[in-house]
């Protein structure tokens, strides 16, 4: 339920929680006003204070607390297991699929490619060395 607050020149309205912020602290975030205790992680629920990240429209975007969570969560997925790859670390790359160094292997023989292998790429990312 939405509770206004009146009269809108002298308050706002929490985006959390919907009550009227009468404190001298103020966070606007999405073009939206937010109690300093109502802006949290949409994932672990942490206090967002210095900074926050988010994707989606600005009525359902997720925040979260941190750039690395974000990139885990929301960037570079591991083609084989499909999990988080953080911009950082080194990768694997076979046409537009990218893989954790573990992760680019054989789905025959679970043997690790290297640089130099041969192999062959199938539709859905999975990979296949020359042996098998």
């Amino acid at each position: 339920m939405r509770r206004n607050c009146l009269p809108p020149a002298e308050t706002m309205q929490c985006a959390g929680c919907l009550q009227c912020i009468s404190d001298t602290v103020v966070l606007r975030v999405l073009d939206q006003h937010w109690h300093s205790r109502c802006l949290k992680c949409s994932d672990c629920k942490e206090l967002l204070a210095d900074k926050c990240f988010s994707r989606g429209a600005k009525s359902t975007a997720r925040m979260t607390s941190s750039g690395e969570w974000y990139q885990l969560r929301f960037g570079t997925k591991c083609a084989w297991c499909h999990q988080g790859i953080p911009p950082v670390q080194v990768v694997r790359k076979a046409r537009n699929f990218v893989y954790h160094l573990h992760c680019f292997t054989c789905v025959t023989c679970s043997r690790l490619l290297v640089t130099g292998d041969q192999f062959y790429l199938m539709e859905d990312g999975k990979l296949v060395c020359k042996h098998d």
